[in-house]
């Protein structure tokens, strides 16, 4: 039996190889970018900007009580002083992230890339703010402290889940029951009805709807399983996140002598829903987002840097909360 015919490979190197090596590739048009990444979480908190300086500070002030005055007596007698406080919240550091361009290779593009890098950047900044804010919230719970006696704590609500957390009915029943022991307890401690943030998990927001209870119209549900999204549920706003537990940026580089960075506590990492009221924490700005475009002569490449300067904090425990899963 006659063998292969040898026969001419006229896109391989030196007839060995890749048979299709040398073959022209055709441009489509089309580039293939990474998905944009949204910011979740900024805007439903305290902001404030501040011209210069290193930290900002926010008074907390308690509560006042009433007493019957007798007839004769003296209010002098009955008074109390309203306790005060004061929250002090300090900028982070210069947080950055920035790409190189070379010449050489720019110039062998057939696409542009500039637009994209600068977009990545920025949306890198938002996810570690985002991080930042929601790691704030879980620490205020954690701390487990009052700013002032008898404003209250931060909420932990555990919810035992048969089988495991997880897109089913049991787990979006849990956060259900979860969500309304928080209303509960938050309303108790005072926390205003308006602005309630309830931020989870893409697969807890699943969860929910395979419960069926939060798209129940019978219980007054406005979402529905086509769409699949929830945006409002005893009370909170509903926020899916997808970054939750993923803290800030790297506390390398922070200033101060010994920063504790934004992390999220490792205790939470079976948290269901991280809560909080629009109050509950803060963001100081000194420098807001930048895109800065520099030459790099020596390298013969451009460069492309987002940066801001900002600090985040919490204010208030008793408008903070965690949903966890047993």
């Amino acid at each position: 039996m006659a063998g292969v015919t040898n026969y001419q490979k006229p896109a391989s190197v030196q007839n060995t190889g890749d048979e299709l090596a040398n073959f022209l590739k055709v441009f489509s048009g089309d580039v293939l970018k990474a998905f944009t990444r949204a910011g979740k979480v900024m805007g439903n908190h305290m902001t404030k900007s501040i011209d210069n300086g290193k930290a900002t500070t926010f008074p907390v002030m308690g509560r006042g009580k009433a007493h019957y005055l007798p007839a004769g007596s003296n209010l002098d007698d009955l008074r109390e002083a309203i306790p005060h406080n004061e929250i002090t919240i300090n900028i982070d550091g210069l947080l950055t992230a920035d790409v190189l361009i070379t010449d050489i290779y720019e110039a062998m593009l057939h696409y542009e890339v500039r637009s994209e890098y600068a977009k990545q950047l920025g949306e890198a900044l938002a996810i570690a703010s985002d991080g930042a804010v929601v790691a704030e919230i879980a620490k205020l719970v954690k701390a487990n402290k009052e700013n002032i006696t008898g404003l209250g704590k931060g909420i932990v609500v555990e919810k035992t889940i048969t089988g495991g957390a997880g897109i089913n009915y049991e787990t979006g029943k849990a956060v259900i029951d979860g969500l309304l022991e928080m209303k509960s307890k938050w309303t108790s401690q005072y926390v205003p009805e308006e602005e309630r943030f309830a931020y989870i998990t893409p697969e807890v927001e699943s969860a929910l709807i395979a419960s069926k209870d939060a798209i129940n119209k019978d219980y007054g549900a406005v979402a529905t399983i086509v769409d699949g999204n929830i945006d409002k549920l005893c009370g909170f706003k509903i926020v899916a996140v997808p970054h939750l537990k993923a803290g800030g940026a790297d506390k390398t580089g922070m200033l101060g002598t010994a920063p504790e960075g934004h992390e999220f506590p490792a205790d939470y990492a079976n948290a269901l829903a991280v809560c909080a009221h629009r109050t509950a924490v803060a963001t100081v700005k000194l420098k807001d987002l930048q895109l800065e475009h520099a030459r790099r002569a020596e390298l013969q490449a451009d460069m492309i840097i987002a940066k801001n300067a900002v600090g985040h904090g919490g204010l208030r425990p008793e408008a903070s909360g965690i949903i966890l899963a047993k």
